[in-house]
């Protein structure tokens, strides 16, 4: 190998020439010539293949025909039409395929008349024609064709619809036609060889034309438009001014081509220095923060948002580590996974908290990628993040309305449902009951129509803070609705620990107690109603319904008082 690319470095521009567009030629010879014997082959083809689909016509019309008299159902009558067929029109095997509808109307028929292939079935299932190239090995190459026929009306002389009870555009079945190739291969084989001598005459014929030329008008046209172009380039590169562009001679397409490409260059550096510019201004822009770290994660860039957002200056992180910003919440195993991700995935992204200048903690939403070079190794981190404390705020105030009621915060319907649902399943384990108290305000709704809305659901805030000092932390109190409230007192060991506080609860509320509304003392009271379980329910619902039951036999009861249900 050596010692060719010795001998090619040893040839001058003349022969080099000569070798470079006598070897082209070539070269396109045998591209052309593969061209052209390819679109034979597929005249060939074609012509075979229109012989299939004839035969397939010829087919099917003699399939109607034997409909049409009747002997369609003599399988004898079949084959001594596929056999004519197939002598005919000199086809190496014919078959007819029944679709799934025939079969279903008129039986399988004979083995053959099934699909036998994948080509078979993939022909009546898709009602597509299917070709396929089969190269015997001691013998001729065959041609195979399964051709669909379509269910339609007055197809080829018959109702096909009405005769085989199907659908317009279902596949009825299919004919499989395989076609001797001889002949076909036999005219290619002597268009290939006309082919062959006509190359090797225009071969030897060109070969004195190229020398010729090559000494007589190539060589003339090399030398002085190069050292124009060579003269311009130097110029540009002297001047280092990107917005010049080297003449193009339009006389000579080589140089005039390599003066294009020059200017192209030319063009494409001004378009990354454009590019460059822009991104400058989107890095300095952008409302997040941008932090860039060298291979060795020291701080090489930040843009004016970072300052903003953590309170340092470019000046005081430059070259320093990122884990200045850290606030110590998180974990080392936290960032072990998070630098593995980094380094394995090239990326990595997620909630995370850090800590301003100032001391503040704050949550940010961080995003970090790596740059890598042509030979791909690491050289650069590009972090950025968002501070998202409104944000989080927003999703904690969602969380907290969806399980708290937003008037006097006291735990909702669904999660009172939730803690009444696991003390009820707690009770087989420790042997205790659990006991539902159902509140309603005595003539809460006078206070509403007389003193307004607003007034109401102050008295509603202050009631339930009185109702959150009758009972155990443990305990839930839970806002129904309206100035209903529920009271869960897991762990109880018997009744009277429940009269306790229910006892406590409308002591909470009696006289000597008013409550400040709008600079008037008001008293209210309550109707308790009381149920336990196991002993009255074996379900949270039904619990509630006996408690609720409960409540209005202490309203029947002249209201202010509690009761059990029974």
């Amino acid at each position: 190998m050596n010692r060719i690319i010795k001998k090619w470095h040893g040839l001058g521009v003349q022969e080099k020439l000569h070798i470079l567009i006598q070897g082209s030629l070539i070269i396109l010879f045998f591209l052309s010539m593969e061209r052209v014997i390819a679109r034979f082959e597929e005249q060939i083809m074609s012509s075979a293949e229109v012989r299939a689909d004839e035969t397939a016509d010829g087919l099917i019309n003699g399939m109607n025909m034997l409909m049409l008299t009747g002997k369609i159902s003599d399988p004898e009558n079949r084959k001594l039409l596929l056999n004519k067929m197939q002598q005919s029109q000199g086809i190496k095997e014919l078959r007819i395929i029944r679709g799934d509808s025939v079969i279903a109307q008129f039986g399988k028929g004979l083995p053959e008349e099934q699909a036998l292939d994948a080509m078979d079935r993939e022909v009546l299932q898709n009602g597509k024609v299917v070709f396929k190239r089969i190269d015997v090995s001691n013998g001729p190459p065959l041609l195979r064709v399964v051709i669909p026929f379509i269910a339609q009306e007055n197809f080829r002389g018959t109702n096909c619809l009405n005769c085989h009870a199907t659908r317009a555009g279902s596949v009825n079945g299919a004919a499989s036609v395989t076609i001797d190739l001889s002949k076909e291969e036999a005219t290619l084989q002597e268009i290939k060889n006309w082919l062959w001598a006509g190359h090797i005459l225009i071969q030897i014929f060109l070969s004195l034309i190229i020398s010729w030329f090559v000494r007589t008008l190539i060589l003339k046209n090399i030398a002085e438009p190069v050292k124009k172009l060579q003269t311009a380039m130097s110029e540009i590169q002297r001047e280092n001014d990107l917005s010049k562009r080297a003449d193009v001679d339009e006389s000579n397409p080589d140089i005039g081509e390599m003066a294009r490409s020059f200017n192209s260059l030319l063009d494409n550096l001004e378009h990354a220095n454009e590019r460059l510019e822009l991104f400058s201004k989107m890095f300095h822009g952008s409302g997040e923060a941008i932090l860039i770290a060298d291979a060795q994660r020291h701080i090489v860039a930040v843009n004016p948002a970072f300052a903003e957002i953590t309170g340092y200056s470019a000046a005081e992180v430059m070259g320093k580590n990122p884990n200045i910003l850290s606030s110590g919440k998180q974990s080392a195993e936290f960032y072990q996974t998070m630098w593995a991700s980094i380094y394995e995935a090239g990326q990595w992204q997620g909630e995370i908290w850090n800590r301003r200048k100032n001391g503040e903690v704050y949550p940010e939403w961080l995003s970090i990628g790596v740059v890598r070079n042509h030979k791909g190794e690491l050289i650069n981190f590009i972090s950025s993040f968002s501070d998202i404390t409104t944000r989080k705020a927003a999703e904690q105030k969602i969380e907290f309305l969806a399980h708290y009621d937003a008037l006097t915060r006291l735990p909702n319907r669904a999660l009172f449902a939730d803690r009444l649902d696991l003390a009820l399943l707690a009770t087989g384990r420790n042997e205790k009951k659990v006991a539902l108290l159902f509140l309603d305000l005595d003539k809460f709704k006078n206070i509403n129509d007389t003193m307004g809305h607003l007034a109401g659901d102050i008295l509603l805030q202050s009631v339930a803070e009185r109702l959150k000092s009758c009972v155990r932390e443990s305990d839930t109190i839970c806002r129904q609705g309206g100035d209903e409230f529920m009271i869960l007192l897991p762990d109880v060991d018997n009744a009277d620990d429940v009269e306790n506080v229910a006892k406590k609860i409308i002591t909470a509320m009696e006289s000597p107690h008013p409550i400040a509304l709008d600079g008037q003392d008001i008293v209210v009271t309550f109707s308790v109603g009381i149920s336990i379980f196991p002993d009255n329910a074996e379900d949270s619902e039904t619990l509630i319904k006996c408690a609720d039951a409960a409540m209005y036999r202490a309203k029947a009861q002249g209201r202010n008082n509690y009761q059990f249900y029974a």
